[in-house]
């Protein structure tokens, strides 16, 4: 059985690569050729035609939002209205969940299986195959892959029925969202009225205040490092795809809702190409502070 990987960039290369690792063979799909060398290299058929994918009988996607998963599957040469009965696809974009069901929906009229299985971590826990990945859709695809998905993953949790996973990942994203917003919006408060952002930041990465999103960037902050990861203007889209559902279920969010203030005051202050810390340098520019760690003299 052949595997076919469409997108094999920062997350999806990672995960292609460690589906080779595992002795699987693999037809990597990109829309340029000299993104796909290093996988033909490693072992991978390779082809640029997303068409090529129609004979496997799992196919992973791996791109970057709702629009280019639409693009790959309906669009002019879409991948869907080729594929067999049956076959199964295991999508691990970042999409929202009303459309991961729509999506579920198309394909089944078409006698396909749609997993939604957006996965969670770096582009370093792609690489070392430590992805969470939460998959939602039927069971019984759910096991026909696992053992798939365990090659890229280490944290496999089926979350019930198409959406599921994207819901799911939401809801985690949002989380995250909401704890780094407290603290780039505090710190710099903090450092305006004479704390060290060094102690101070040490205090939110150890006492009851901490988070994951204190303990792995705070000392991105400290350092002025902010590009890496996922872009703050990617990022955002999970808290947009959330307020989708807040809109259409009537359901009040307050803290989720100032948050997102949080992202467009900095999404407007210019820093959208840059990972969710630099929401922090809104507040130091409102305030008159750098949150830096101190330079000792050399």
């Amino acid at each position: 059985m052949e595997i076919s990987f469409i997108g094999v960039g920062i997350m999806g290369g990672g995960m292609c690569r460690n589906l080779l690792k595992k002795g699987l063979k693999v037809r990597a799909i990109a829309r340029k050729k000299e993104h796909l060398l290093a996988f033909q290299q490693a072992g991978a058929a390779i082809s640029t035609r997303n068409r090529d994918a129609a004979d496997s009988p799992v196919i992973f996607l791996c791109l970057p939002d709702g629009a280019a998963v639409r693009q790959v599957l309906l669009g002019e040469e879409g991948l869907l209205e080729c594929l067999e009965p049956g076959t199964v696809l295991v999508d691990c974009s970042t999409l929202g969940y009303l459309e991961a069901r729509e999506l579920a929906g198309l394909c089944s009229k078409r006698g396909v299986v749609y997993l939604d299985a957006p996965v969670s971590g770096h582009q370093a826990k792609a690489e070392d195959g430590t992805l969470t990945i939460m998959v939602g859709g039927r069971e019984d695809a759910f096991r026909q892959v696992k053992p798939l998905l365990e090659a890229v993953g280490s944290t496999i949790l089926y979350m019930g029925e198409s959406g599921s996973g994207q819901l799911t990942k939401m809801i985690n994203n949002c989380a995250l969202n909401i704890c780094t917003a407290a603290f780039c919006e505090l710190m710099p408060l903090g450092v305006k009225m004479g704390l060290s952002p060094e102690k101070l930041g040490k205090v939110l990465m150890t006492a009851s205040g901490s988070s994951y999103a204190s303990c792995h960037l705070i000392p991105k902050v400290l350092e002025g490092d902010f590009a890496y990861g996922f872009s703050l203007e990617r990022a955002y889209k999970d808290m947009a795809h959330m307020a989708e559902l807040t809109t259409r279920f009537q359901v009040p969010l307050p803290t989720l809702q100032g948050t997102m203030q949080t992202y467009q005051l900095a999404l407007r202050h210019g820093e959208g190409e840059l990972y969710k810390g630099a929401m922090i340098r809104f507040y130091e520019d409102l305030l008159g502070v750098e949150c830096r760690r101190e330079k000792k003299e050399p």
